[in-house]
């Protein structure tokens, strides 16, 4: 990638994109990761770039770099906020058919087969995990799926002891929700692992 493409992508030059005379051969340069303009603005956090990046070329949002990371893999992880979210998705949606763009990049993995729900789920801070919330919303048939550890999204949750995260993803999955966890385990394990007395009232669906 060239050094000004990337300078910009990362201080949140904004301008410089606009300003390009041939954006389509710019915005498909990829540094040695094979990271594009929209991976690098993501990681920096330069949202008003990723927006006018999006606008300019839609389809960098299907694209990955050398660990599989699509651009919303890495914003689930660094940039997280439910309205960059939202704006990726969307995009993805414009792209392809309204049903079936959106959740084809939800469903895509990355070199651990993590989607960019499993991503969100290890990440996701707020309180109120509203990223693993819009993820779910717009899709929650990602409960069902396992990375190449044998994790599932729950499974994940309960790892990390954010219980209320868990039961908001059982019951947004209602029968669509694996309790797969690694080297044989599942939900149930990871819980009596994590606590000596039985918090498996705190993830139950509700009823």
């Amino acid at each position: 990638m060239n050094p000004d493409v990337y300078r910009a992508a990362s201080t949140g030059n904004a301008n410089f994109f606009k300003e390009l005379t041939d954006p389509s051969s710019t915005l498909l340069q990829v540094t040695t990761e094979k990271n594009t303009v929209l991976h690098v603005a993501l990681q920096f956090e330069k949202f008003h770039v990723v927006e006018e990046l999006v606008r300019l070329r839609p389809s960098l949002v299907y694209e990955k770099n050398s660990k599989g990371n699509t651009p919303l893999h890495v914003a689930v992880r660094w940039a997280g906020t439910s309205s960059t979210i939202k704006l990726i998705i969307q995009k993805a949606k414009d792209q392809r058919d309204v049903e079936a763009g959106g959740q084809q990049l939800l469903s895509m993995v990355n070199e651990d087969g993590d989607t960019a729900l499993q991503v969100a789920v290890r990440y996701d801070n707020d309180d109120e995990f509203e990223i693993v919330r819009e993820l779910m919303k717009e899709d929650p048939k990602l409960a069902k799926h396992v990375n190449n550890a044998g994790e599932s999204a729950l499974f994940l949750a309960v790892d990390r002891e954010n219980y209320k995260m868990a039961r908001h993803i059982l019951n947004a999955a209602a029968d669509d929700c694996s309790y797969a966890g690694r080297h044989g385990m599942n939900v149930l394990h990871a819980l009596v692992l994590h606590t000596s007395c039985c918090k498996c009232c705190s993830i139950q669906p509700a009823s």
